[in-house]
């Protein structure tokens, strides 16, 4: 059930992230994680049954991104240039953020830049063909010999990339729950948000008064997420 629109007084609690939002996180942690494992214990098998759970989740996440709860759309928190200045110029400032709900303007890059690195990666895997040939993606027999090795080339290398992106990550959510005091990671188990800085006292807009859309919609999106994962693996 959405929760009703909440203005949010100080200390009051405001609806942040949606159930849906809320395991797309988790399940894609532990996705990534498993990924991680069964490429370096050699379990090639598992890795790309994982692959093709990652890619239904990455899958749901664009569609969620524009038919989904307000927080997590793409429209919403994808800002310009100068948005993103004014945050970073706020978090270089001493003392609290300026409340705000979902993702700040540099962390909505932070959210494009981590699915467009995890997007490249399962598309690599969807060509490569592992080093004795004896397993290889969905797509690798409708493409040469030269392009399948190009596919697992660039997938072992984008890996570097996706480390990289995630150590930011994690020290961005470390940073502002140290320096800032803001905790990042309640919301994202909880999905609710308490407010400790009233808008209007400093710079910056209030972000309250959306609510979550109803479940059927994340339901029905993700059985279209899957059908087409299942379907790339039946028709390719």
């Amino acid at each position: 059930m959405a929760p009703e629109d909440q203005g949010g007084g100080l200390g009051e609690r405001i609806p942040i992230w949606d159930l849906p939002i809320r395991l797309f996180h988790w399940l894609l942690v532990a996705d990534l994680a498993g990924l991680w494992w069964t490429a370096t214990h050699d379990d090639l098998a598992l890795h790309f049954k994982l692959g093709y759970a990652a890619l239904a989740l990455l899958l749901f996440r664009l569609l969620w991104g524009v038919m989904g709860s307000d927080q997590a759309r793409f429209a919403r928190f994808l800002k310009g240039p100068a948005a993103v200045l004014s945050h970073v110029r706020h978090v270089a400032s001493p003392g609290p953020l300026p409340p705000q709900r979902g993702h700040n303007a540099l962390g909505g890059w932070a959210v494009v830049v981590l699915l467009l690195v995890l997007l490249a990666q399962v598309g690599t895997g969807l060509f490569a063909v592992d080093d004795d040939g004896m397993e290889e993606g969905p797509l690798a027999h409708r493409v040469g010999a030269s392009a399948t090795k190009l596919a697992r080339r660039l997938h072992h290398a984008n890996f570097s990339l996706i480390q990289i992106v995630v150590a930011v990550h994690v020290a961005a959510v470390l940073f502002y729950l140290l320096v800032k005091r803001e905790n990042l990671v309640r919301p994202m188990v909880t999905g609710w948000k308490r407010l400790t800085f009233l808008p209007g006292d400093g710079a910056g807009e209030s972000d309250v008064g959306h609510g979550w859309v109803p479940l059927w919609r994340a339901g029905l999106l993700a059985a279209v997420a899957a059908g087409l994962v299942a379907g790339l693996v039946v028709f390719a």
